[in-house]
């Protein structure tokens, strides 16, 4: 919101030009890597290999199958829904894993995949936000529903572990995701106004990797302009 949209991102008269992944490879490799990772600090969050960890594992691995499947139709196939599908789905289940059945964690995370997808397009052709990385619908939307997911899938009456309250969820995510969005723009906003925070139009053409690290991103730029 603060930095504002890329140099050519959208036309005078509001269209959006869709800009391709620089190399679906290193997506992937990052989604997956992400998700290896997700298993280290979601489950041994509780610091032992024994009780609830078994569950929290088992609901994490649902999420993120459920996240794949439902970004895949959701999203057409698109590899960079699916690789982000099973981030979505392992984002929203972190709330409720050791609370959730696994069936219940399994719709969160499917819920999740369909969540990116959709409101990943709308923010960016619809309000006009440039989240390159889909930062905002993947960590903000899908861990609010997440959040609230929690409150309905840890109930004893849906077969979770009980000592959840739907309304307690509500208010806690809508609270947290508030003073994020506040705290977290006043600071941009000063960074901003001290230092800046956008590249000169000039290095915003040139590319950042040249323009800040003298090297481009990719070797076949490199030969194609020698």
């Amino acid at each position: 919101l603060v930095l504002g949209p890329r140099k050519g991102r959208y036309t005078a008269d509001g269209r959006s030009i869709g800009v391709p992944p620089s190399s679906i490879p290193w997506l992937a490799l990052g989604s997956w890597m992400l998700c290896v990772g997700w298993f280290g600090f979601n489950v041994m969050s509780a610091q032992s290999l024994s009780g609830i960890s078994g569950l929290v594992a088992v609901n994490s691995l649902l999420a993120m199958a459920g996240g794949i499947i439902a970004a895949a139709v959701a999203g057409e196939n698109d590899p960079g829904f699916v690789h982000n599908g099973a981030l979505a789905g392992l984002v929203a289940v972190c709330a409720g894993s050791d609370v959730m059945h696994p069936i219940g964690a399994f719709i969160t995370g499917s819920v999740a995949g369909v969540v990116f997808v959709y409101l990943f397009q709308i923010s960016t052709n619809k309000w006009k936000i440039d989240d390159v990385l889909g930062v905002w619908p993947l960590h903000g939307l899908c861990g609010a529903w997440g959040g609230i997911a929690c409150g309905i899938f840890g109930l004893e009456s849906l077969g979770g572990l009980g000592g959840v309250s739907l309304f307690s969820q509500i208010f806690g995510t809508v609270l947290g995701a508030g003073l994020g969005l506040v705290s977290g723009f006043i600071v941009f906003k000063l960074v901003d106004a001290i230092f800046g925070i956008r590249l000169s139009p000039e290095d915003e053409a040139l590319g950042a990797d040249l323009a800040i690290h003298k090297i481009s991103a990719n070797p076949e730029q490199d030969m194609s302009a020698a």
